[in-house]
């Protein structure tokens, strides 16, 4: 073996420039495919950090208006949710578990000269586990607030620097009153900003918040938690049927679908799924035509190779070699370029990955009135990346048979008319 090895180093030695060549052009097939998934990673985890923590098996229901007359009530009547809607949503206890309702508004959150504007959002203690929401110190709303009506509300980090003039200690406004609009509410909690945010959004007691709407107390959404849709034919079959019945209880046209608009969490994220892997189906295939070009470089010096050492074959084989000793030895040349300039590009890959998520990923992108982050986490785990560079040794190994098979089966008598 050691005589094989050092045969194979003594015919690279000779063909400098073409083995680094050749090399260079599988190393490049390998940084590219790790680039490439690395990066599509990065936009992948930043398509999915805002919807990660939510709970799947929820139904968001939005009032719409309506599409056709029907019974007395004309076309573009606005759709108003009420307490009923919650108690008639709950009906549907064999796939609904709760349904709960939220009241949105905007208004101005003031301590002494600061100011800022803010979505408000009444809400009960479910919303928190359901939708994902991250304190940073205090607490969220409790059932002892939505029953005192409590003038308590929880605000995010950045808004909580901003109120206190950007602070480094933001946490020292829990337990100080804010003006939220003209009436003082007490900071209970801070929750983690979103870093993809069109602003600043706040949460008081749902019960607080229905008091204070002036234009009626309807509810600006409805929150279904459900169970037993585990298909998409099954939640589609829900909601076509949950549509009707809203439309029945509100007097609208059964077969209006206008009236109420539903996000379906557990839809999305099947669909959210499916888009990640065409994606990756797709930059895995964009890699493998890259490291298709450096494989075929390799077949090409395998090919150029066995034309070169014809005649050395041939002496060998009429001083006895097999067939199976040349095969072997043009095989291992080919593994050797291979795994070795395979090895350097997974390194550089993986190099590349690192820098690209400490410039790309590391700060987001300032749309003016939201950050946004293009990339996050690039990079791809070290098992795919020797996983790729495995893929490219045992490819080089088969670019490598087709040249190495006619340099075995030459003739010697041949070998040696073709050196003339």
């Amino acid at each position: 073996m050691k005589d094989l090895f050092n045969e194979i180093w003594s015919t690279l030695r000779q063909n400098k420039l073409r083995t680094t060549l050749t090399g260079l052009a599988v190393s490049w097939g390998i940084i590219i495919i790790i680039v490439l998934l690395g990066t599509g990673n990065g936009l992948m985890n930043a398509l999915l950090s805002n919807s990660s923590d939510t709970v799947l098996n929820l139904i968001d229901v939005y009032p719409g208006i309506t599409a056709m007359p029907y019974n007395g009530i004309k076309e573009g009547t606005p759709m108003r949710f009420n307490e009923r809607d919650l108690a008639f949503s709950e009906q549907f206890s064999e796939k609904v578990d709760k349904a709960f309702g939220m009241l949105y508004f905007s208004d101005t959150l003031s301590l002494g000269r600061e100011a800022l504007y803010s979505d408000i959002q009444g809400v009960v203690p479910l919303v928190k586990d359901s939708y994902g929401i991250r304190l940073e110190a205090g607490r969220f709303i409790n059932e002892n607030d939505l029953k005192n009506y409590s003038k308590i509300i929880v605000i995010d980090s950045n808004a909580a620097s901003q109120l206190l003039g950007d602070e480094m200690d933001y946490t020292k406004i829990i337990g100080r009153n804010i003006v939220l609009g003209d009436i003082p509410f007490k900071v209970v909690g801070i929750r983690e900003a979103e870093e993809q945010s069109w602003g600043h959004t706040s949460y008081i007691p749902y019960t607080t918040a229905r008091l204070m709407r002036t234009e009626g107390a309807w509810l600006s959404m409805i929150t279904l938690q459900f169970h037993g849709l585990e298909s998409k034919a099954a939640n589609e079959e829900f909601e076509k049927r949950y549509k009707r019945a809203v439309n029945t209880l509100h007097g609208a046209a059964p077969e209006d679908t206008r009236t109420t608009y539903l996000m379906n969490h557990y839809l999305n994220n099947q669909e959210m799924d499916k888009a990640i892997r065409i994606m990756r189906t797709a930059l895995w295939i964009l890699g493998l035509l890259t490291l298709l070009s450096g494989i075929v470089g390799v077949s090409n010096i395998m090919l150029i190779t066995v034309k070169e050492r014809i005649h050395e074959f041939g002496i060998r084989k009429a001083l006895g070699a097999t067939p199976w000793s040349i095969l072997k030895l043009i095989v291992m040349e080919s593994i050797a370029i291979t795994a070795f300039f395979g090895y350097i590009g997974m390194v550089l890959g993986m190099g590349a990955d690192i820098f690209l998520d400490k410039t790309l990923a590391s700060h987001p992108m300032d749309m003016g009135i939201m950050q946004l982050y293009i990339f996050k986490d690039i990079g791809v785990g070290f098992d795919v990346a020797i996983k790729a560079t495995l893929l490219l040794i045992v490819a080089g190994t088969v670019a490598g048979i087709i040249p190495a098979w006619q340099g075995a089966k030459v003739r010697p008598i041949e070998a040696l008319r073709a050196d003339k």
